[in-house]
């Protein structure tokens, strides 16, 4: 029986260093971007545009982001952003809580193909609900205002939402709360103090999902707000890029304070967001 020439093997040694340095070029290319964005930040506005750049700033400077803060427009604008993905958030998880469980809980004539249905929705582009939903705001007179971003931000956001958390309440067992039934506790009483706080990874997931793209969300809130006062975050960042020339040092330091609190918040919950992003896609 003639033998089989395995093909040329590197030693163990030479495939572990060579994996870590893949993954080494991978973390470079992916934190450097970051990196130059804080940098550029730093700098002052001669050594900005200095030729060739430099990787780490000659002298740190701060007067991009008093700059930026000092204006009273920023702070309208984290303002507007702020009241915006709270309102959004806040809707987004009382709505999908209450339709997940109802969906996991109760079975009912499409209850299984409406799931299905409702990410359907997410395979189409938002730009192509831009005229429908400019058409829809403008019939009811929410152009250029913040509470007519609310039920745009809604439409795209709430599908995901619900399809998690009927997930996570799909995988809390019936006995449980047939048990907390058979306690004396209502249905609602069960659901408070039984079932909704096993899904708590979920909930922070569906938050916090909400909250990145809520506050990062640029197409929509370009299209439907005119007037400068009713902008946000992204979209007066968006403001500093002139015609002719931009201030990079101050539109640098406006992505890092914009950035900082959703890296906050991923920081901090990221143990939940994998957890509940997880476990809301396993039952379908």
């Amino acid at each position: 029986m003639p033998r089989i020439r395995r093909g040329f093997q590197l030693p163990k040694p030479a495939r572990k260093a060579l994996i870590y340095l893949t993954l080494w070029i991978a973390f470079v290319w992916s934190v450097f971007p970051f990196y130059w964005m804080i940098a550029t930040s730093l700098r002052a506005r001669e050594e900005i545009f200095q030729r060739p750049p430099s990787l780490v700033p000659h002298a740190v400077s701060l007067q991009n982001y008093v700059d930026l803060l000092v204006g009273a427009q920023f702070w309208r604008f984290a303002l507007n952003s702020l009241i915006l993905t709270l309102s959004v958030t806040v809707v987004s998880v009382l709505i999908s809580v209450t339709a997940g469980y109802a969906m996991a809980r109760h079975r009912f004539k499409g209850s299984v193909m409406l799931p299905l249905f409702m990410l359907y929705g997410q395979m189409f582009p938002p730009v192509l609900l831009l005229i429908p939903f400019y058409v829809q705001l403008r019939f009811l007179g929410w152009l250029d205002s913040l509470y007519g971003l609310i039920p745009v931000y809604l439409s795209y956001m709430l599908p995901l939402c619900v399809w998690l958390m009927r997930g996570f309440f799909s995988q809390v067992p019936f006995s449980l709360e047939d048990a907390a039934r058979m306690d004396g506790c209502t249905r609602w009483q069960a659901f408070w103090k039984v079932i909704l706080p096993m899904a708590r990874p979920g909930i922070v997931a569906v938050a916090t999902w909400v909250m990145i793209h809520t506050w990062n969300e640029f197409l929509y809130a370009s299209t439907f707000i005119l007037s400068e006062k009713k902008r946000t975050l992204p979209l007066g960042l968006s403001g500093l890029i002139g015609q002719y020339t931009t201030d990079w040092g101050v539109l640098m330091a406006g992505g890092v304070i914009t950035a900082a609190p959703i890296l906050l918040v991923f920081f901090f919950l990221q143990k939940h967001l994998v957890s509940g992003v997880g476990g809301g896609a396993v039952k379908g």
